[in-house]
């Protein structure tokens, strides 16, 4: 079991793949289904990438229409139909909460588009071009013909708008002006929005329980960050996953019996043997065996009788009040 988990679920998948995109799939689409493919010394596992469940509600659900996809795009149909003997149900399908997933996209989408528009808007400069009455046609100099006003406009434009360093030359017959010089505190730059794409960042941690110094990678020395996240948004994840694999993979006899599948949370986090030396002398001095605390850091196990041993060394009082002796 440990094997087929951790290392190799199916001939073709290593074991960190397939609880990532079980996660993922859990995550992204509030449901997913494990097949069992049962063999005489192990189990192969297999997600499937769709499946329909039928509308059993005091019974046990089937599902059937089943498709598995591997990475490099191959589809296979299964005909076959699956219960709670050969699968593992998640579901974690809210529809409240997809459907205030799907308003806060769409949502955020139109706030987007209208920061974009906005933008462009307002740092894009709009002329003027004035043309005073009673006054004479302007003329081309070299054809002594008159200028047309969408011409002499485009003209002036080329000037005004080109990238590198230009003079315009502007008849005294008119007069131009820019239209929002007068406005030039109203224009927007990336920082005016950046509150506002803040806005959105909060409220996508605060549906997934992201602490926002995790969420935003401003994590300090002193966050509690890490420690929140892992309480908060993992935990409820692995519990639902263990409680899925308990049920589907050992069996409630098995269970019932002391047999049970758990997720090592201790190591979770990185740990720096240095850094814990401390902990692990207390640790040590309250009856951790070395290989207990090899474990705890996710060290190798020591093949030594000593490395299972158990010492103390301080002076605790038991429960009738005497003291046992330093070891």
């Amino acid at each position: 079991m440990y094997w087929t988990l951790n290392i190799q679920p199916n001939p073709n998948e290593k074991g960190t793949s397939f609880i990532y995109k079980l996660v993922v799939k859990l995550l992204t689409e509030q449901r997913a289904l494990i097949l069992i493919n049962k063999k005489l010394k192990s189990n192969y596992l297999y997600i499937a990438d769709d499946f329909n469940a039928d509308k059993n509600i005091l019974y046990e659900k089937t599902f059937s229409n089943i498709t598995i996809v591997d990475d490099e795009g191959n589809c296979l149909q299964l005909n076959k139909t699956y219960n709670s003997e050969n699968s593992i149900y998640f579901s974690i399908k809210n529809d409240n909460l997809v459907k205030a997933s799907t308003d806060f996209s769409n949502n955020v989408g139109k706030i987007v588009k209208a920061i974009q528009k906005s933008f462009i808007r307002n740092n894009t400069s709009k002329w003027r071009l004035a043309n005073p009455g009673n006054q004479p046609t302007l003329m081309d100099p070299k054809t002594n013909k008159p200028v047309d006003y969408n011409d002499y406009k485009d003209k002036i434009t080329e000037g005004l708008l080109s990238e590198e360093e230009a003079i315009v030359l502007l008849s005294e017959q008119f007069r131009l002006e820019e239209l929002n010089s007068q406005n030039k505190s109203n224009n927007k730059n990336s920082n005016d929005y950046e509150s506002i794409f803040k806005k959105i960042g909060d409220q996508v941690a605060q549906k997934w329980n992201i602490p926002l110094d995790i969420f935003y990678g401003s994590k300090t020395e002193k966050s509690t960050g890490t420690n929140d996240f892992i309480t908060f948004a993992v935990d409820p994840y692995f519990e639902l996953l263990e409680d899925g694999f308990n049920l589907g993979l050992v069996g409630r006899k098995s269970y019932l019996q002391g047999e049970y599948i758990e997720f090592n949370k201790h190591n979770i986090t990185h740990k720096d043997i240095l850094d814990s030396a401390s902990g692990i002398d207390k640790l040590t001095s309250s009856r951790f065996s070395r290989n207990e605390i090899n474990e705890l850091l996710g060290l190798p196990l020591i093949d030594e009788d000593w490395a299972n041993e158990h010492y103390i060394t301080k002076n605790y009082a038991n429960v009738k009040g005497g003291a046992e002796e330093d070891g």
